[in-house]
């Protein structure tokens, strides 16, 4: 029998920033792969063309996404969420046949840089010195879990990382996803990296890619809540999760960065900055980004 992939069919009439929250509630999640199934609209002469200029205000697109799940539980889940957070959304629950339909679509990722970093799927890895600049590759492989460095908050925390003497530094990744931030820790020196995921599905991926790449030892993966069971404190945390889990949680995840410590935190847009801001009431803002609505910060804690 052949196999298939619980998965949610979802549709909007246009995006209207409809693909960003779905992306958002999605992060609490762990999709197998993505595919948008959205006609997108066509220039004059009904066809593509590289060299013909864009059209200045093209039509509002669809939002028209199949989105796959390793188990329909998860499926359920994901669907209940995404429901609460845009109650106009058409959603469908399916089980798409399988057809390679998830390996195809991650088949599509390529490198990115991201500060210090090149993040490569391991079909895509760049020849030395290819981007002209010198920076440390991290393969990942894209099966499970967010955090590949194709999105922006990801790629913003590894910029912000990249900046920072992590050298000899303890450093914590809250919902490590794949691992890849952990992972750019260790290899800027860190002496200590733990990575923390509720999910063991992230955490197998996450020590599924550190082993396609070469890591001093200092770097350790764990399934844990860090609300029911705090880690020790480091001197750097990375929160690349969401502006909910973050407010609700920033009382937690202040007391696990040391005093004079640094925090990156990222996964919410620019509506929910002020409330993230006033929930980590104890720390001074030093640097801040944003990429396509998201934003991600660097806050230093006073004392």
């Amino acid at each position: 029998m052949s196999q298939s992939w619980p998965a949610l069919v979802l549709r909007a009439s246009a995006v209207d920033g409809s693909e960003d929250l779905v992306s958002a509630v999605l992060t609490d999640f762990n999709p197998v792969a993505i595919q948008d199934l959205a006609e997108r609209p066509l220039p004059p002469g009904g066809l593509w063309d590289p060299t013909y200029p864009p059209i200045p205000d093209p039509p509002p697109t669809p939002l028209h996404w199949s989105v796959c799940f390793s188990d329909p539980g998860e499926r359920d889940r994901a669907g209940r969420a995404i429901a609460l957070a845009l109650p106009l959304l058409k959603i469908e629950r399916v089980d798409l046949p399988d057809e390679d339909w998830a390996a195809r679509s991650q088949q599509s990722l390529k490198a990115v840089r991201a500060g210090a970093f090149i993040i490569a799927p391991p079909w895509d890895l760049p020849p030395p010195a290819a981007h002209g600049v010198e920076a440390t590759v991290i393969v990942i492989e894209p099966s499970m879990g967010f955090g590949t460095g194709h999105h922006a908050t990801t790629r913003m925390c590894l910029r912000l990382l990249s900046a920072l003497d992590v050298a000899d530094a303890t450093v914590l990744d809250l919902g490590t996803g794949s691992g890849v931030l952990s992972m750019a820790a260790a290899l800027m020196g860190a002496r200590r990296v733990t990575g923390v995921d509720v999910d063991q599905d992230a955490i197998d991926s996450a020590e599924s890619s550190a082993r396609l790449n070469t890591l001093p030892d200092s770097i350790t993966f764990v399934v844990s809540d860090f609300r029911k069971a705090p880690p020790a404190p480091a001197d750097i945390v990375l929160a690349n999760l969401t502006g909910g889990m973050l407010t609700s949680s920033a009382a937690d995840i202040a007391a696990l960065v040391r005093p004079h410590g640094r925090l990156i935190l990222s996964g919410f847009d620019h509506t929910e900055v002020g409330r993230v801001l006033a929930s980590f009431a104890s720390f001074t803002e030093r640097q801040r980004l944003s990429e396509d609505n998201w934003i991600a910060l660097e806050l230093h804690r006073r004392g």
